[in-house]
């Protein structure tokens, strides 16, 4: 049951890890991107009408990755304390 808790808590700070660093690059990005004004009038027929700021993935993608990191980390934690001793 320790292994269990101890995998679960691992695979929690995996995707917290994960979460934090993809908003953090995304906001670095944003931070250091600078628009070229000039030239993007000659784009101006392929703009588009609508923006769209992100999207969303399913609730139950999410539990999976969140059970299978936590099920691969109990097996790496099984093999390792079986090869230990």
């Amino acid at each position: 049951m320790k292994t269990v808790i101890h995998a679960f808590v691992i695979s929690i700070i995996v995707h917290v890890v994960y979460l934090a660093s993809t908003i953090g690059i995304g906001y670095w990005k944003t931070k250091l991107y600078k628009p070229d004004v000039e030239n993007a009038w000659e784009k101006a027929a392929m703009l588009q009408n609508e923006v769209v700021f992100g999207h969303t993935g399913s609730p139950i993608l999410y539990l999976v990755s969140f059970v299978g990191v936590a099920t691969v980390v109990a097996l790496v934690m099984h093999v390792y304390q079986m090869v230990r001793g």
